[in-house]
């Protein structure tokens, strides 16, 4: 009977001064000097160790892939499709690393959530450690990809980040909200960051009146220059991080 594998799988998105939600994807490539598989894009994970607990082991895939530690980081769904790594390509590069690619892997798939200027996500090249019997160099470029434009990915991410916009807007509150945002932002900054998760549009008008009635962000002291012609536009704070404040 063959072994089944528990692996974890990190959905990290990412907002940024471009004004988009985005994920973190992990493009592997196997021999450096040729570039070998350059085109396997995933999703951060691996398998869990047999003695390791699975957020503690969520947090060091995370980060050994990724170099992101300390952050929002929360389980949402379990993947356990029989034929989820069976794919012919998918064998192919699984082949190069694991003596028993055929075996059965059910993933556990956490969502983890940044201000993606706060982290340095540069390629890295390292050695890293792989749980069962083979190891490997890798040298591993780390790309935020769109929510709306992401390409295709290994075994079953796709479906993966589709459950964890899912679960986003769900679970989507001004907790979430500050921490995807700068500490200082504008209103169209926070609007466009629903409407990305969303997945719709939103009346300006109404999404202002709704966000400011309910008394979750405070307008600062501090504006900025968006560029277009009018007044400098001004940043707020969600209540729980304002130092500084006047009243409307």
């Amino acid at each position: 009977m063959s072994q089944i594998n528990i692996s974890i799988d990190c959905v990290l998105f990412g907002y940024d001064s471009d004004l988009d939600l985005k994920v973190l994807l992990i493009q592997r490539k196997y021999d450096p000097s040729t570039a070998a598989y350059k085109d396997h894009n995933s999703l951060p994970g691996d398998l869990i160790k047999y003695d390791e607990e699975l957020s503690p082991a969520a947090s060091r895939i995370l980060h050994s892939l990724t170099g992101i530690s300390d952050i929002y980081l929360k389980q949402f769904s379990i993947f356990s499709d029989p034929n989820r790594v069976k794919h012919p390509k998918d064998q192919k590069w699984l082949r190069k690393f694991r003596a028993h690619p055929e075996e059965r892997v059910i993933t556990v798939g956490y969502i983890a959530l940044v201000n993606i200027e706060d982290f340095n996500t540069d390629a890295t090249y390292f050695k890293d450690e792989i749980i069962g019997e083979l190891t490997r160099e890798g040298y591993y470029e780390k790309i935020w990809a769109k929510v709306n434009d992401i390409p295709e990915l290994a075994f079953d991410h796709n479906i993966i980040v589709v459950e964890a916009l899912k679960y986003l807007k769900k679970e989507l509150n001004h907790e979430l909200s500050s921490i995807l945002l700068p500490k200082n932002f504008t209103l169209p900054q926070l609007q466009k960051l629903y409407e990305d998760i969303l997945g719709k549009k939103i009346d300006k008008r109404n999404f202002r009146k709704q966000i400011l009635k309910e008394g979750s962000i405070v307008k600062t002291k501090h504006t900025t220059n968006t560029g277009k012609k009018g007044k400098p536009a001004t940043f707020y704070q969600f209540n729980d991080t304002i130092k500084e404040t006047v009243k409307d």
